[in-house]
């Protein structure tokens, strides 16, 4: 007689169930009975999985296991044991999602992926986790209270067909790389709650007439949206209503967070081009207008011809020579201020007649002016390239310190890699095509425009469209992270 194999019990979160060592050892190589999870030999007390030396060989790897010809297992709370399998000979199993065939004592027939194992042509509701066969409503054995279904040929714990189904989905779609499609999602993405975006986009065209006042509420509310859909997007939760819930009103959450979080993104993209404009506006007005003939007190007096001693005797002698006294004259008149200014005056109107002199004297500002140029250029570069990021980052982590830290933004970035430039291109678009429709309305509204107020037709519709956009870029930002969750350490449903 052979002996008898040792018997085991281990306690799940799905329940309590008794089983063999070789089993067991399946279970935890597969990933079903964790180190925490409390497992005792026979009937001696409980211990963590972890701690057992039998075991600790499945949790290392050390071990290879293949399933028992004969697996058994029974739940204490219902009292059910799974029949043994069937003698080798007599039955032969394909376990795939894609094809499985059995052998039973009714008929032997191939039932595809989308049928029961046992009943083809009924849809199935379970899939067992080990053997990976399909069955319908009526196959699984149920044990318990909480009426947990095991599968009947191999006895392992089986799962919901349609849960199943739909993380395989889900898997798929996050793998799929990111493209031209999920611009498409993110176009149609606000559509799939129209009451809500209807609401929420006569709300927020409402309160941007309402004021300052009304306008911090449309934004924080359009932040708010912006943020909930990065969020939930970016986990895989597409069917999700992009409108937060605001039924629980926090002043520190709902107004605070968000107000602290624009200005950071303020900060971090148009920031530089900011401090470039005042530091400029500041030194100009320190220094005061430049002249082109500011720099002449500075320039040394030019000189007229020496009055020799000769000159001197000729100015004070009256019978001097005529031509002496003359040549005598024309030296004093030279030493004289007014004739000093006025061969000056002379020699700045040649240099502004000569090209030349006038690039000698602009080449000091021109060269300045281009490296302040250059740097605003890029300034404003980077305030465009950088924009997107800051607002997935404020979305996704509703930080401060990480939004003003581009140091995250660009980490993320070289993460993601491509996907992010395509986001990006994606982003732009969405932008400029709201700008041109913006550009619209306001002409074709233009009759209505009223001094002091405003357009107000225009800024209410305006607002409205506006709305939609920012959440098909919300959307685009959030699909973009979700494609590279397992990159940015994201976890997805």
């Amino acid at each position: 007689m052979s002996a008898q194999p040792e018997q085991w019990r281990v306690s799940t979160v799905e329940g309590i169930f008794e089983t063999d060592l070789e089993t067991l050892k399946q279970w935890i190589v597969e990933g079903c009975v964790l180190p925490t999870d409390k497992v005792s030999k026979g009937n001696l007390n409980w211990i963590d999985a972890g701690r057992v030396p039998k075991l600790k060989g499945a949790f290392n790897g050390e071990v290879e296991i293949t399933p028992p010809p004969n697996p058994t297992v029974t739940s204490t709370q219902g009292g059910w044991q799974a029949p043994p399998a069937f003698e080798d000979g007599q039955h032969s199993e394909e376990r795939s999602y894609s094809s499985t065939t059995s052998t039973t004592n009714v008929a032997a027939s191939a039932a595809p992926a989308t049928s029961c194992h046992n009943h083809p042509g009924v849809s199935p509701s379970y899939v067992c986790r080990q053997c990976e066969a399909l069955l319908c409503d009526e196959c699984p054995r149920f044990i318990g209270n909480s009426k947990i279904p095991v599968c009947p040929l191999c006895g392992d714990l089986c799962h919901s067909y349609s849960e199943v189904r739909h993380k395989a989905t889900r898997a798929q779609f996050q793998s799929s790389g990111f493209g031209m499609s999920d611009f498409g999602r993110a176009i149609t993405y606000p559509f799939q709650h129209k009451a809500a975006l209807f609401g929420g986009a006569l709300l927020y065209g409402f309160l941007l007439l309402a004021g300052f006042r009304g306008s911090v509420v449309a934004w924080m509310i359009m932040f708010g949206c912006i943020s909930h859909v990065i969020n939930q997007v970016a986990w895989g939760r597409l069917d999700r209503s992009f409108m937060p819930d605001f039924s629980a009103f926090s002043l520190w959450d709902d107004l605070v967070v968000p107000i602290f979080l624009g200005l950071g993104i303020f900060i971090v993209t148009w920031g530089p081009t900011v401090a470039l404009v005042i530091v400029l506006i500041f030194g100009v007005v320190k220094s005061g207008p430049v002249s082109p003939l500011s720099g002449l007190g500075q320039m040394p007096a030019p000189q007229g011809e020496a009055l020799t001693s000769e000159d001197l005797d000729a100015l004070t002698d009256p019978e001097a020579d005529p031509k002496k006294l003359e040549e005598a004259h024309r030296k004093l008149q030279g030493t004289r201020p007014g004739a000093q200014i006025a061969k000056e005056a002379e020699r700045s109107k040649e240099e502004q007649n000569d090209p030349a002199a006038a690039v000698r004297m602009l080449m000091p500002y021109l060269g300045a002016g281009i490296v302040f140029v250059l740097i605003f250029l890029l300034t404003i570069a980077w305030a465009i390239f950088y924009y997107p990021m800051a607002l997935t980052v404020a979305g996704y982590t509703q930080s401060f310190g990480s939004v003003v830290n581009p140091l995250v933004g660009l980490d993320t970035i070289r993460r993601m890699g491509a996907t992010y430039f395509k986001a990006f291109g994606m982003v732009i678009v969405v932008q400029i095509v709201s700008l041109v429709i913006g550009g619209i309305v306001a002409i074709i509204l233009s009759p209505f425009a009223l001094p002091f107020v405003g357009n107000l037709p225009a800024n209410f519709i305006n607002g409205s469209i506006m709305f939609y956009f920012n959440l098909v870029i919300a959307c685009v930002l959030g699909l973009s992270l979700y494609k590279c969750a397992d990159r940015l350490g994201i976890s997805v449903d």
